[in-house]
């Protein structure tokens, strides 16, 4: 198999001519490689090859060609003679590549493709099937210069399989390129060419996305240093879900940057955690071939996470939360650097001492930040929605716990959000009180980060409240989590750059 140089193909999904041109203009600087989607034009001569003259002449970068079946996630019907005629002759006269659905290989067979310049795909837009392994045969007994398998990850297992296709890829010698859709395929869209992948695709905009989970070519390129990712790189990442609002990606890749270290940071979504961690963690019954370092664990995993860690530090072990896992010597270790994270920034705010403060919430992050408000003299209320469910947290801190609703009544001047209420992806735009109930407040605190103005700091802040938003927890317990995983002091003022541009950018 000759050597990979494509990484970065951006794809092209205007409507007309001109926008495409355009589009293809502004992706040769930020991607190796070029597909257009025929399918999606409006203003374009299917059934005459040279029309693609008004596309192709002069470009600057290898370009694929692809005109998708309605059946395969084509935009408008086409007659498959006229399309696969055109993505065969296209491809002979101008175009790189064309990419054929498998389906469709004999009648574009009888066109007589040149093959060097053949894609041959695969798409399932609902699952991962089970027997991924014997439609990589069938696909792959398609002569082809490369083949192509793309499906929906359901889940993050539905990664594990599509990258164990890259492993077979490479073995046969053969050009794969192999993506998980959705979310849960998040990784291995950062992956793949970095275990032998032929490319990976992006987009140029949110909006333009040719597929679901597709992430922005300048994220691939920018946020995730894709071309510098080899199969030796340390990997770190986020388990939670939701987890691809999270900025932690940009925070911690920037940091990597910015010492040089070769790691990358990546977004886990993950619905079983406990198979999580067997399959993809635990060094001993690991499936994945990779240089795990360490994770981030984020809602709802912070608690449950703790019974699968071969050891936990105390603070952690006593907040009954860990949000950092390292991975060390065979071990999964457990901390907890939300406490520090959190406790700083109100702290610089007001004094703690003997301050009574209200927490909304009952979770993993309520657990921490009642320890560090204990610890640093607080008074501390816990208001749930749900007193019965938070009874454990009256016995292991002796703090009293009341019903949401009392904070109406109650006269606590700091308050203090721990719930997701209001983050992007979750409930954005909800808020976990009433406005009304922020009367006469002296501080808002809301941990949700993302966005960075949520309903409840907006509202505090019109009530009159001092306010402060999660940006700076998640920097600080991101800054410790770095030096976790890497012993090396955090660039912090880069780490809340790279956040603070990620928040802005959604």
């Amino acid at each position: 198999m000759a050597e990979n140089v494509s990484r970065l193909c951006a794809v092209i999904t205007e409507e007309t001519i001109d926008a495409a041109r355009a589009a293809m203009m502004r992706a040769a600087t930020v991607a190796d490689i070029i597909e257009i989607r025929l399918d999606y034009l409006t203003d374009f001569d299917f059934s005459n090859e040279l029309s693609l003259h008004t596309l192709l002449d002069n470009k600057t970068h290898p370009v694929i060609i692809t005109c998708r079946a309605m059946s395969e996630g084509g935009k408008q019907f086409i007659d498959d003679r006229v399309r696969l005629r055109l993505l065969v002759e296209g491809a002979r006269r101008l175009a790189d590549y064309c990419d054929i659905e498998a389906d469709h290989y004999q009648q574009a067979a009888t066109y007589l493709p040149d093959i060097s310049r053949l894609i041959v795909s695969y798409h399932n837009f609902d699952e991962t099937p089970a027997d991924l392994g014997a439609i990589y045969d069938r696909v792959t007994a398609l002569p082809a210069a490369v083949h192509k398998i793309v499906t929906r990850a359901k889940t993050i297992d539905d990664s594990l399989a599509i990258l164990r296709l890259l492993e077979v890829a490479k073995s046969d010698g053969r050009n794969l390129i192999a993506v998980g859709m959705g979310s849960p395929g998040a990784a291995t869209r950062v992956l793949s060419p970095s275990r032998g992948g032929f490319l990976t695709y992006c987009a140029l905009d949110h909006g333009k996305e040719s597929a679901p989970g597709q992430f922005r070519c300048d994220e691939l390129s920018d946020t995730y240093h894709i071309q510098r990712i080899s199969e030796t790189t340390e990997i770190t990442g986020i388990i939670g879900n939701p987890v691809m609002h999270s900025a932690s990606p940009a925070m911690h890749n920037r940091a990597f940057e910015e010492l040089h270290l070769d790691l990358v940071y990546l977004p886990f979504e993950v619905a079983d955690l406990g198979q999580f961690v067997r399959r993809f963690v635990r060094p001993e019954t690991r499936e994945l071939n990779w240089n795990l370092r360490g994770l981030s664990v984020t809602i709802p995993y912070k608690s449950d996470v703790i019974p699968l860690l071969d050891e936990v530090d105390s603070t952690a072990s006593e907040v009954g939360a860990v949000n950092t896992v390292v991975i060390a010597e065979g071990k999964l270790l457990g901390f907890n650097t939300d406490i520090q994270g959190a406790i700083e920034p109100l702290a610089r705010t007001c004094a703690l001492e003997g301050e009574s403060c209200g927490v909304i919430g009952s979770g993993g992050a309520a657990k921490a930040i009642i320890y560090g408000l204990i610890k640093s003299g607080a008074r501390v209320t816990v208001f749930a929605r749900d007193p019965a469910k938070a009874r454990n947290l009256s016995n292991a801190f002796g703090v009293s716990v009341r019903t949401l609703d009392s904070i109406e009544r109650s006269e606590v001047p700091v308050l203090i959000n721990t719930t997701p209420a209001g983050m992007r992806d979750h409930s954005e735009g909800s808020s976990p009180i009433p406005a009304a109930w922020l009367a006469g407040r002296k501080i808002v605190y809301d941990l949700v980060y993302n966005p960075q103005e949520t309903r409840l700091i907006t509202d505090a802040r019109k009530a009159g409240c001092h306010t402060i938003g999660g940006l700076d927890m998640l920097v600080a317990q991101g800054a410790l989590q770095f030096e976790l995983w890497t012993g090396r002091q955090p660039p912090v003022a880069a780490m809340r750059e790279a956040a603070l541009a990620h928040l802005r950018r959604k």
